[in-house]
């Protein structure tokens, strides 16, 4: 009797519980339309923002993406660091403050802001020969005032190191070093990235899945609120339709697969880098607090920065109290130093 009854209740159990699943699965299910319509919907809303700020130059079968603005004898080539999904946005705060007295050109990476994703991971020479390309092509000719953030402070050193003539001078904000890599990152780390590269097919795989979920869903919606999250949009100078624009921008392509394995490159990157002399051009860094980097010592962020530039007898620091997204919230105090700096390179 006893094995009955307890048959029974296991019955009984095993029902409750498949219902339990069942009722799940369909609550799953139910919510996984509703994110699906709804984010379709909103993407339908926001084609209306997505007509491209600058222009799209046709380079080795993709767009690149190119913004100018203003008009003067120096030209100023922003290059954006990793991670941010509109480059001609983030940047808008400081160039504004400079398009009045420069020629202001702004390059969008493969993968973001309007510029096509591509296939594989590219060297950073590749994507620096594709960017200078669309450049030729829109008769926008050097020298250049580079200046990048973040990331794309080794963008910048190599386009100086390879074509020292197109680059008058290097204006850093918070730019990375290669020393920065190398301390954050160790040997076998780096060679997992080389690995990563090596067998991209699998790499990209192994992506697919989670990507899917972000675009068919729209979980970059769920995920980040770009009002409380970037400082372009707490501090700058955004309009409420640049922040719609860059919204649209964010929801339809964040994150994709040649953002996300773009830094697979670095190892190799790095090593061509440091196979050269550091480029002897004038350069001027903007350092931040360090805080924002994630290092267990900010101090060792602002100390790279520095010991980069030690033996150029052309560059000079200046240390700000900030964030590292210094571009959005000291973006006048950095366009006044800059007229002055640029004002002095003759």
């Amino acid at each position: 009797m006893t094995g009955r009854k307890d048959l029974c209740v296991m019955k009984k159990v095993l029902k409750v519980a498949g219902k339990a699943i069942l009722v799940i699965l369909v609550l799953i299910l139910v919510s996984g339309a509703g994110l699906f319509a709804w984010h379709k919907i909103n993407l339908a809303k926001e084609e209306k923002y997505l007509e491209p700020l600058g222009e799209l130059v046709e380079v080795d079968g993709h767009n690149i993406s190119v913004y100018t603005e203003g008009t003067g004898e120096k030209t100023l080539v922003f290059l954006q660091g990793g991670g941010m999904p509109s480059p001609i946005l983030e940047a808008k705060s400081l160039y504004t403050q400079l398009c009045d007295d420069y020629r202001i050109v702004v390059l969008e990476r493969p993968g973001y802001g309007f510029s096509d994703e591509v296939e594989g991971v590219p060297s950073l020479s590749e994507i620096l020969e594709w960017e200078r390309e669309a450049l030729i092509k829109l008769e926008i000719t050097g020298p250049y005032i580079l200046v990048p953030h973040s990331a794309s402070g080794i963008e910048a050193i190599l386009w100086a190191q390879l074509y020292p003539d197109e680059v008058e001078a290097i204006i850093g904000l918070d730019m990375s070093v290669p020393a920065f890599y190398e301390e954050i990152y160790d040997e076998d780390y780096m060679n997992s990235m080389r690995q990563a590269r090596a067998d991209i097919e699998a790499t990209s795989a192994s992506l697919d899945s989670t990507l899917f979920l972000y675009h068919t869903f729209g979980l970059t919606r769920l995920q980040y609120n770009l009002e409380k999250e970037l400082d372009s949009f707490r501090t700058g100078v955004l309009t409420a339709e640049d922040k719609e624009i860059y919204k649209a921008i964010t929801y339809k392509i964040y994150p994709n697969k040649t953002m996300m394995i773009g830094m697979l490159s670095l190892p190799d990157d790095l090593e061509l880098i440091e196979s050269m002399p550091k480029p002897n051009v004038p350069m001027l860094l903007f350092i931040s607090n360090g805080k924002e980097l994630g290092m267990d010592n900010p101090e060792t962020w602002i100390k790279l920065q520095k010991d980069y530039i030690a033996d150029n007898a052309n560059a000079a620091y200046i240390e700000l109290d900030c964030g590292h997204f210094m571009h959005n919230t000291e973006y006048k105090r950095i366009g006044e130093e800059m007229k002055t700096y640029i004002e002095n390179l003759d």
